[in-house]
Formats: C-alpha cells, sequence, structure tokens
C-alpha cells in the first residue's frame, strides 16, 4: 500500500513538474524558447516570415503549436526538420523555392492540421512526407508546378477536409488519388489545364460540398461526371470553354449557388434546373445565349439571385412563375424589348432589378414591386416615363434612367419616390424634369441633356448634396458664388434666401460642373475694374478704327488722271491700313457685344448663360473674333513685307543712281498684289474663325466664345501656334530690314513715318500677344494653370490683351502716322474748297478751249486737272488762288519753254520732266527776278512758304526735289507743274502767308 502511494505521489509531481515546465515554457518568450531570427508571442506562436532564412530556425520551443516560416529562401526540406515540435498544429512554409521534401522531413507532427505549401516550386506531390500526418485537415498546394498526384499521395489522410490544388499544371482530375477522400469538404481545382472531366470523377467524394473547377479549359462535362455528390452546394465551372449546357448537374440535389459565366454556351434547355429545386444563385453572364428555355428557371422557390449578362441573342423575357423568393434579378446585355406587365406580380420580394443594356422600348407598371430598392434601366430605348410606372415604389432608394432617349416624364411620376436617394437621368434629351416627390433626394445626375436650359430650383430639391447638372449656371442656384469674380468651388453652401421657408442645413454641397470665372453667375465681365477697362476699349476700338476707315477710303479723295497709274490715289501701305482698321473695328464690336450681354444680364447672367452659349449669337460672335484677330495677324505680316519690298525699292534706286519712273502697269501691278494678298489673308482668316466649327460641333466652353482648353483645346493651340509663326515671320523680316537700312535715313518723311509706324505695330501687338500665348499653353503643363492664377487670371487676361490691340492700333496711326495727318488734312480741305476746286475746272477747260484741240492743253494737260495736282502735292490739299479763271501769260510761257525745250508746246511727260529737270538745277525760270512781273495779278502774288515737300507722281522718288527743304525749289516745282499743264497757280490750304507785290 505504501508502494503505491508513493508511486502515485511521484507521479503526481512528475506530473505538476511537467506541467509547470510547460506553461512556463509557453509564458516566456526570452532567448532561451525563441531564436533570434523570429518573433514568439506567449501562446506558443512564431513568426519567422520574411526574414531571409535558408533552413528552419533553431532554438525554438518545443511547445511551439503555430510556426510561421513563409516568403523565406529555403529550397529543401531535410529528414526530422520539425522533429522538435510535436505540438505543432499549423505550419506555413508558402512563398518559399521549396524543390524536394524529404520523405522523413515531416515525421514526428503527429498534431499538425495545417499544412500550407503554396507559392513554391513542387512538381509533384510529396506523397510519401505526406503519410505520417495523420491528423491533417487542410493541405494547401496551389500554386506550384506540379503536373501530376500520385495515386497514393493523399493515402492515411483520413481527417482531410480542405485540399487546394489549384494553379498548377494538371491536365486532368486526379481521381485515383481523391478516391480514398469521404470526409474531403472543398477541393479547389481551378486554374490547372483540365480540358476534360470524365463521368464518376468524384465518385467517392460524398461529403464534398464545395467544388472549383473555375478558369480551366474544360470542353466537356459527362452526364455522370457529378454522381456521388449529393451533398454538393457550390459548384464554379467559370471561365471555362464549355459549349453544351452541363445536363450532370441534374444529379445535384442540393445544389444551391452555381456559377458557369464566361463559357460558349449557346442555350440554356428547357427545364434546366427542374432537379435543383434549392438553387439560391445562378450566375450565367457572359455566355454567347441565343435562347433559354421559357420554363428554365420556374419553380425554383429558394432562387434568390439569378445573373444573366451578355446572351446577345436572348430576345424573350424568361418566365419567372413560382418563382416568388427572387430578390435580385440581372438580365443585362440581351435584345429584350419589352418586360412582362405581371412581372412585379411575381416577383413581390424583388429588391434588386438590373435590366440595363437591353432594347427596352417601354415601361409597364412596376406598382407591384413594393420592396424593390434598386432599379437599373441604363442604356435602353424608353423614351418617356408616365404617371403610373412607378407608382407605389415607396421604397425606392437607387434608380438609374441613364443613357435612354426619354423626352417627357410626366410631372407625378416621381410623386411616390419617398425614399429615393440617387438619380440618374443623365445623357438623355429632357428639357425639364418634375423634381415632385423628390424631397429625399441627395444625389441627382443630369449632365448630357443638353435641352435642359433652365435653372434648377433649389427650395424643392431641400436635401439635395450632389448634383451632376448639363451646364455649370444651373449650379449657381445650390452653391454660393463670389459676386465680384463668380467663383465658386463648388462645395460650398448655398445660404437660404430671405423668404424661402426651408430648413437651415450646414451639410456640403457638391455641384459639377461648378462656376467660375468663365462661368459667372452673377457678372459677365466680372468686376468693375475689369469692366471699366473693357468698355474704355471698346470705346476706343470703335471710335478711332472708324475714324481711320474714313480717312483711309474717304470719298474725297482724287481719282488720278487718264493715262496714269491707277493705283496713285490710294497707295498698298494706306490700303493695308485701312484693312488693318477694318479688322481692328471687327475686334471691336465683339467687345461692343459682350459689354452690351454684360449690362443686358446685369446681376443674373446665370439665367441667360445656357441660352447665350447655346445659341447662335455666341457662335457668329466668336467667329467674328477669332476671324479679326487672325485676319489682323496676317496683314501686319502683310505690312511688313510691303515696307521691306518699298523701302528697298527706294534704296536700290538710290543706289544705281538711275531714277525710274513708276509705270503704270507697275503700279497696277503693286495694287493687285496687294489685293491678292489682302484677299488671301482674309480667307485665311476666315478658315481659322471657322476651324472651332469644324472641329468640335459641341457649344461654346464659355460665355467669351472664344475657343478654349477642352473640347477644343487643340483648336486653341493650333491657333496661337499659327499667330506665332506669323510673328516670328514679320520680326525676322523686319530685323532683316533694319538690319539692310543700318545708318540709311530715308529722305521721304511718309517712308519713314510708314516704317517706323508698322514697327510700333509689330512690337505692341507681339506684347500683347504673348499673355494670351501663355495661358493657353497652360493647361499643358502640370501645375501651371495654378501657377499662371487660376481662371479669374485667365478670364482678365483674355478680356484685357485680345482686344487690346484693336484699341492701340488705330491710336498709334492717328498721333503718330504722317500720312494720317495729311490724309485728314485733305478730307478736311477738300470739304471745305469744294466750291474753289469747280471753279479751278472751270478754267482748266477755259485753258483748253484756247489752246484748242490741237495745243498742249488737249495734249498733255486736258487730264491733268486738280485731280493730277492733289496727287503731286503727296496727299495734300490744294486750293485754287481766285475764284475766275486765271491763264498763263505768254511771256512766262515763252520764257519757260526757252529754258526747258526747244519744241513749241511740249507734251505732259516732256513738261514733267523738263519741269523736274529745272527743280534739280534750281534754275527755275518762273521765280527768277524780275519774272514776277510777267505774271501780275490785282490782288498780288502768291508765295509759298514753310511747305514741307512737293512731290509729284510724275517724279520718281529719287528724285532731288523730294529731299531738299528749299522753299524756293518747292514753289518752282509747283509754278513749273501748274504752268506746263496750262493751270492756274494753286497753294496749300494751310500755313500759306499772302503777300504784297
Amino acid at each position: 500500500m505504501r508502494a503505491f502511494v508513493t508511486w502515485t505521489l511521484v507521479s503526481c509531481w512528475v506530473c505538476f513538474l511537467g506541467l509547470g515546465g510547460g506553461a512556463a515554457g509557453q509564458g516566456r518568450s526570452g532567448p532561451s524558447i525563441c531564436s533570434p531570427s523570429c518573433h514568439c508571442d506567449e501562446d506558443g506562436g512564431a513568426d519567422c516570415s520574411g526574414r531571409g532564412l535558408t533552413a528552419v530556425p533553431l532554438g525554438l520551443s518545443a511547445f511551439t503549436y503555430y510556426l510561421d516560416v513563409s516568403m523565406n529562401n529555403i529550397t529543401e526540406l531535410p529528414a526530422d526538420v520539425f522533429k522538435n515540435f510535436p505540438y505543432l498544429e499549423e505550419l506555413r512554409l508558402a512563398g518559399n523555392d521549396l524543390t524536394f521534401i524529404d520523405q522523413d522531413a515531416l515525421s514526428g507532427l503527429n498534431q499538425l492540421k495545417v499544412l500550407m505549401l503554396q507559392n513554391n516550386q513542387l512538381k509533384t506531390v510529396p506523397s510519401a512526407a505526406l503519410k505520417s500526418l495523420r491528423s491533417l485537415q487542410s493541405l494547401r498546394l496551389d500554386a506550384n508546378h506540379i503536373t501530376s498526384v500520385p495515386e497514393d499521395s493523399f493515402e492515411g489522410l483520413q481527417q482531410l477536409r480542405h485540399l487546394w490544388l489549384d494553379d498548377n499544371n494538371l491536365t486532368e482530375v486526379p481521381i485515383g488519388s481523391l478516391r480514398h477522400q469521404a470526409n474531403l469538404q472543398a477541393l479547389t481545382l481551378a486554374l490547372n489545364r483540365i480540358s476534360y472531366i470524365p463521368d464518376n470523377a468524384f465518385a467517392n467524394l460524398t461529403s464534398l460540398v464545395v467544388l472549383h473547377l473555375h478558369n480551366n479549359r474544360i470542353k466537356e462535362i459527362g452526364e455522370n461526371s457529378f454522381n456521388g455528390l449529393v451533398n454538393l452546394e457550390t459548384l464554379d465551372l467559370n471561365f471555362n470553354n464549355l459549349v453544351v449546357f452541363p445536363r450532370a448537374i441534374e444529379a445535384l440535389p442540393k445544389l444551391k449557388e452555381l456559377g458557369f459565366h464566361s463559357n460558349d454556351i449557346a442555350s440554356i434547355p428547357e427545364g434546366a434546373f427542374h432537379n435543383n429545386p434549392l438553387l439560391r444563385t445562378i450566375h450565367l453572364y457572359d455566355n454567347p445565349l441565343s435562347f433559354v428555355g421559357a420554363s428554365a428557371f420556374q419553380n425554383l422557390t429558394d432562387l434568390h439571385s439569378l445573373m444573366l449578362r451578355g446572351a446577345s441573342q436572348m430576345q424573350d423575357f424568361p418566365i419567372l412563375t413560382s418563382t416568388n423568393n427572387l430578390e435580385s434579378l440581372t438580365l443585362t446585355g440581351t435584345k429584350i424589348s419589352s418586360i412582362p406587365g405581371r412581372l412585379c406580380d411575381d416577383l413581390k420580394l424583388l429588391r434588386t432589378l438590373d435590366l440595363s443594356y437591353n432594347q427596352i422600348e417601354e415601361l409597364p407598371s412596376l406598382h407591384g414591386c413594393v420592396a424593390l430598392q434598386e432599379l437599373n434601366l441604363q442604356q435602353n430605348r424608353i423614351q418617356q416615363i408616365n404617371r403610373d410606372t412607378f407608382h407605389g415604389l415607396g421604397a425606392l432608394r437607387l434608380l438609374d434612367l441613364s443613357r435612354n432617349g426619354i423626352g417627357f416624364i410626366h410631372k407625378d411620376a416621381f410623386l411616390s419616390f419617398t425614399a429615393l436617394t440617387n438619380l440618374d437621368l443623365s445623357m438623355n434629351s429632357l428639357t425639364v424634369v418634375p423634381t415632385t416627390g423628390l424631397n429625399a433626394l441627395s444625389q441627382l445626375k443630369l449632365s448630357g441633356n443638353l435641352q435642359m436650359k433652365n435653372m434648377l430650383s433649389a427650395k424643392s430639391l431641400p436635401k439635395l448634396r450632389s448634383l451632376s447638372a448639363p451646364y455649370a449656371y444651373q449650379c449657381c442656384a445650390f452653391v454660393e458664388c463670389d459676386p465680384m469674380t463668380g467663383h465658386s468651388d463648388g462645395n460650398d453652401v448655398k445660404p437660404p434666401t430671405d423668404g424661402e421657408d426651408v430648413e437651415r442645413i450646414s451639410m456640403i454641397m457638391h455641384c459639377a460642373p461648378s462656376p467660375g470665372a468663365f462661368k459667372p453667375c452673377e457678372h459677365l465681365l466680372g468686376n468693375w475694374m475689369i469692366r471699366v477697362t473693357v468698355w474704355f476699349i471698346c470705346l476706343v476700338a470703335l471710335v478711332f478704327n472708324s475714324l481711320v476707315l474714313v480717312v483711309t477710303f474717304g470719298p474725297l479723295r482724287p481719282a488720278p488722271p487718264p493715262g496714269h497709274a491707277q493705283g496713285s490715289s490710294l497707295s498698298v501701305a494706306r490700303l493695308l491700313t485701312g484693312l488693318l482698321a477694318l479688322a481692328n473695328l471687327l475686334t471691336g464690336l465683339y467687345v461692343a457685344v459682350l459689354s452690351l450681354l454684360d449690362l443686358a444680364t446685369w446681376g443674373s447672367f446665370a439665367e441667360f448663360g445656357v441660352w447665350w452659349e447655346m445659341g447662335i449669337g455666341c457662335r457668329v460672335t466668336g467667329a467674328l473674333a477669332v476671324f479679326s484677330s487672325e485676319w489682323a495677324v496676317l496683314l501686319l505680316a502683310l505690312a511688313a513685307v510691303e515696307r521691306s519690298v518699298a523701302v528697298r525699292a527706294v534704296l536700290g534706286k538710290t543706289a544705281t543712281l538711275s531714277p525710274r519712273r513708276d509705270t503704270p502697269a507697275r503700279l497696277r501691278g503693286d495694287r493687285r498684289f496687294s489685293l491678292a494678298a489682302g484677299l488671301l489673308a482674309l480667307l485665311a482668316a476666315a478658315a481659322a474663325a471657322g476651324l472651332p466649327f469644324m472641329a468640335s460641333s459641341e457649344p461654346s466652353a464659355s460665355p467669351l466664345c472664344l475657343p478654349f482648353a477642352g473640347s477644343q483645346g487643340p483648336v486653341t493651340l493650333i491657333l496661337v501656334l499659327l499667330d506665332a509663326l506669323a510673328f516670328l515671320f514679320t520680326a525676322a523680316v523686319y530685323t532683316q530690314l533694319y538690319c539692310q537700312l543700318g545708318r540709311t535715313d530715308l529722305a521721304d518723311p511718309e517712308q519713314t513715318g510708314a516704317l517706323r509706324h508698322v514697327a510700333w505695330l509689330i512690337f505692341t501687338n507681339c506684347i500683347f500677344f504673348c499673355p494670351l500665348a501663355a495661358f493657353s499653353f497652360a493647361p499643358l503643363l502640370s501645375g501651371a494653370a495654378s501657377a499662371a492664377g487660376g481662371p479669374e487670371i485667365a478670364k482678365s487676361v483674355v478680356l484685357l490683351f485680345f482686344p487690346l490691340p484693336a484699341c492701340l492700333n488705330p491710336v498709334l496711326y492717328v498721333f503718330f502716322s504722317p500720312a494720317f495727318r495729311e490724309d485728314w488734312l485733305r478730307l478736311r480741305g477738300g470739304a471745305r474748297g469744294s466750291v474753289a476746286a469747280r471753279g479751278v475746272k472751270a478754267a482748266a477747260g477755259n485753258q483748253r478751249d484756247r489752246h484748242g484741240p490741237g495745243g498742249a492743253g488737249d495734249r498733255g494737260g486736258g487730264g491733268a486737272g486738280p485731280a493730277a495736282l492733289g496727287a503731286y502735292g503727296g496727299g495734300g490739299a490744294y486750293a485754287a488762288l481766285c475764284e475766275e479763271a486765271v491763264a498763263v501769260c505768254a511771256q512766262c510761257e515763252a520764257a519757260l519753254r526757252a529754258r526747258t525745250c526747244a519744241s513749241p508746246l511740249p507734251s505732259s511727260s516732256s513738261s514733267a520732266a523738263a519741269c523736274r529737270h529745272l527743280v534739280k538745277s534750281h534754275s527755275c525760270p518762273t521765280l527768277l527776278a524780275g519774272s514776277a512781273a510777267l505774271c501780275q495779278r490785282s490782288e498780288g502774288y502768291w508765295a509759298d512758304h514753310g511747305t514741307p515737300s512737293a512731290q509729284s507722281e510724275y517724279a520718281d522718288e529719287g528724285d532731288s526735289f523730294l529731299s531738299d527743304s528749299s522753299d524756293q525749289v518747292q514753289a518752282c516745282g509747283r509754278a513749273c507743274f501748274c504752268q506746263s499743264r496750262g493751270l492756274p497757280l494753286v497753294h496749300y490750304s494751310y500755313n500759306i502767308p499772302r503777300t504784297k507785290d
């Protein structure tokens, strides 16, 4: 008895010490029971993953029940490597480069239940090493390179419940190795190369619940392939090459979830699922279904989800009688054109109905679907929504009617939507949206309804927090805008307006597209500083450009005499100046339209912004702006070329010392060339103006009606690049011209003034073009748009710098061009001296009568009248000395004839040449001492002092009298001209003192 008691006590002490040691071993995590390469917890777990280990670490506690050495560099497992872990239950070796496992490597792991060997380099199942794992329940061999499974691979693994063999290189179902796995519940053979499933392939797997065969190459399934799977609930055959509906599923009485989507099944036969009454979910989408049996889904009382997507040949809606527990129905991508009128009578529990991407043209009344919460009818052919279509759908929370052709919705169609929070009506043809019943709506999408131009009422949508509108102006009723700039970030709260009986809710409101500088809510031109500046630019552009046009193309410009150059009355330089003023005037008209629009829509531009941008007025205004801008740039380039050619011609004459007369043919050719170049510039500008319309049919992206970045971004860049090239060409031409001139001074003041005028135009227009070009290219550079100052600065730059050349160009011409002063004085003098001019014509007629048909007046001066006289003065206005006819006395005529030529009564051309000769030699006989007595008048004599210049259309630009400032020489030239033509002496109508003899 004592021996027994002693033995009992010793046994208790041994057990106590063993338990205490075990507890101590589990309760400590010191270096003696954990490897330095691992992290151990108090429960006996060791995490050694991702440490770069090449072997199983040593020094771990013998009571370790969980060991993770995955994601290391272990390539092989030698024998007895885990012999010191008798209590190990879970071993993770995934993500190593294991290629070899010794048959005794896993010996001693009698308690192991989970073994993970996925993501390694195994080429076959290590059957010899697995035989000793009698307690193993889960084995993962997926993501290896296994090509075959020996028949004895899983012998002895009677407790195995889950087996993963997916993502390998298997070409057939391992029937032999699965023969004795009666307890197996889940089998995964997906992501292999299996092409055929034979009959009775899973006959012994009577406990199997889940079978995954997806992502294989299965083309055929035997009719008895699934015999024996009496407990199977989930079958996944997705992503295979099945052509025929698998009749083998009739042997699966407990099947609840079936998936064979993304196959090549063309038809579903009648009564396809009559032996599967417990089916809850069917995934049949992405099959080229051309036929679905009307009774295929009948009597599936437990069916909760049916998904048919991509059945492109399906035309009839399936019959769903007695399928009264269906909660989710998806029929998308078919040719279904109608919905059964009694659909909701059979599906009273339906919560989700997706009928998108079909050809449905008309909707029946859905009042019986009282539990419906989500309805998707996107991308159909629905034209209208009737009053009773959604009647009774009080539980509906989401309605998608986007991308239809809906043009009409009854005003009470949404009356029953007490719980609707999301409504999508985008990409339709709606002109108005009823808001009755949308008090709970929080998200509304209306984008793409381009015919919807009216504003929305914030009062009728009190809980709206997200709005996608067709136009940014419609967001002005929901977000707060800056009254100075019209800017809003789309996330502001719209404060209740005075008089609104709505509750103040401090929640964030998001509206897109949001209003901003280019989509103002109140004022088109923004703040007062911009507005006043734009008004000033507009007024100056209209007034000064009109003035330049009147002066340049005025009716009082004298016509050239017969037989002389047709272009002498309007030079090429003046023609280009007038055309440039016309282009700038059109730009001024564009700015005037914007200014008037700003005044007409004062404080409420958002109400008219859509109508303005969508209307023909904005398109015409934008085309006018682009046309005038491009035409001005091209005309400026032509002006630079013209100045270069003219100056080179003057320099060439001076260098050769052989003055040549500008013949009528040559002058007519110059004018024709200038007209052709101007016409070409006009056509190019017209093409540039039409480019935005050819590139995009969408309305303008801005109320300024100019092409901006966005839908017309490429057009903007093309126009800017063309303008940049034109300015570079112009600058290059003028730079070469100035380099050629060097220090040479042009003798003609008119040539010099025109040269300087075009230089100033080039400089100012280039300066004003640079900011516009910078903001045009800013959207292409990341962060450049924000760095440039945002849309407010961009709008200010466009409003100021775009029309500024049209304002400054005429101002420079009016105040700094000698040509304008001459034209202006001619216009004024011509208006005051029209009566005197008629007297001159009468005197010229008397003189022609005196000489007779064969006299000098008829031969040389008959057509020279006051018109030629005005041309002779370089465009200055002349007036007759007296109103009565005055004839040249015989003594003056004889003296002039003796000095100039030997032939009597010379022709006009010879007289002009003799006159030039007399001017050059400073020996005009008419002005010599004593000659004044030859032509006496009772009133006295006229002397011309301080006259700027005396040019003749019959004298070349190289003649010396053009640069000689001597009053005597200039007066001599006029006297010679008049007397050689048989005309009375004339004088400038300004700065001509009258002296007595």
